[in-house]
């Protein structure tokens, strides 16, 4: 791709991100009477009504959070992790953590999934193991959620890149515990709701969501177009981020009304 082609992409882009992101912000939407004053949280939780439970709800400060209490408590991690990962200047390694780290940081992912179907028994009317709550279910998906960017970034890196660092994501068990370390101290700040924390919690979850989404489609799309290990640079992505963020306007847009409709018909 020439550099005049590959900026004009790069617009495009960014026009398009600028352009959610206003919607998200600016678009005159009207909350619920129950729902917090600000038309952005709205919009915000309407945004991933097709994709995201919201059920088991929490607050901070009264406020509803745009996410349920386990997607809060994943998407937020995740976030968090790739943003450690960013820190632990691994964003370019191509490498998975050992066999038993891989081991350590998927253990909080069969927990989680422990309480989800205990979760899921209450709702099915059946006889849980215990009794489900919310603080739980925010723990449990936040250490699972920690565990997410050192698998994609290697995955990403090792497909897609041709400069990739031979190095691994997570290389000792000191990070591994830093990521369960922040995994928890964001649990506990959902968990506590401080009334300052509701913006914070609210846009890390809400981007996690939103992200994992968007990069599994640019993923997907570049490699359908032939990008293996041919870019140097996530900017020279712009092609495939521009038909990806489509899809998933698609795909987020397309979910929401219909869940919506089913909802407004009773049929949710």
């Amino acid at each position: 791709m020439t550099t005049s082609s590959l900026r004009r992409w790069q617009g495009i882009a960014i026009g398009i991100y600028v352009g959610f992101l206003g919607s998200i912000l600016f678009w005159p939407s009207l909350p619920l009477p129950t729902w917090p004053g600000s038309t952005v949280a709205w919009n915000m939780y309407a945004s991933v009504h097709g994709v995201c439970a919201q059920v088991h709800n929490i607050t901070v400060a009264g406020e509803q959070l745009p996410l349920c209490a386990r997607n809060t408590g994943i998407y937020g991690a995740m976030t968090l992790s790739l943003l450690t990962m960013i820190a632990l200047g691994r964003f370019r390694v191509n490498q998975l953590p050992t066999r038993w780290s891989m081991l350590l940081l998927a253990t909080p992912v069969g927990i989680m999934a422990v309480d989800g179907f205990n979760s899921m028994f209450v709702d099915l009317g059946w006889q849980p193991l215990y009794q489900p709550q919310n603080w739980l279910r925010t723990l449990t998906g936040a250490f699972a959620g920690i565990a997410v960017a050192p698998f994609f970034v290697a995955l990403f890196n090792n497909i897609l890149r041709t400069n990739a660092v031979s190095a691994r994501t997570v290389r000792h068990l000191g990070e591994i515990l830093l990521l369960w370390a922040i995994a928890g101290a964001y649990a506990a700040l959902v968990i506590i709701a401080p009334a300052w924390a509701y913006w914070p919690i609210s846009v890390i979850s809400w981007v996690g969501l939103i992200g994992i989404l968007l990069f599994s489609n640019i993923f997907a799309v570049a490699v359908a177009m032939g990008y293996d290990q041919k870019i140097s640079h996530v900017t020279e992505l712009a092609k495939p981020m521009v038909v990806a963020s489509i899809i998933t306007a698609i795909e987020l847009g397309g979910m929401a009304w219909l869940r919506f409709g089913f909802e407004s018909n009773g049929w949710m």
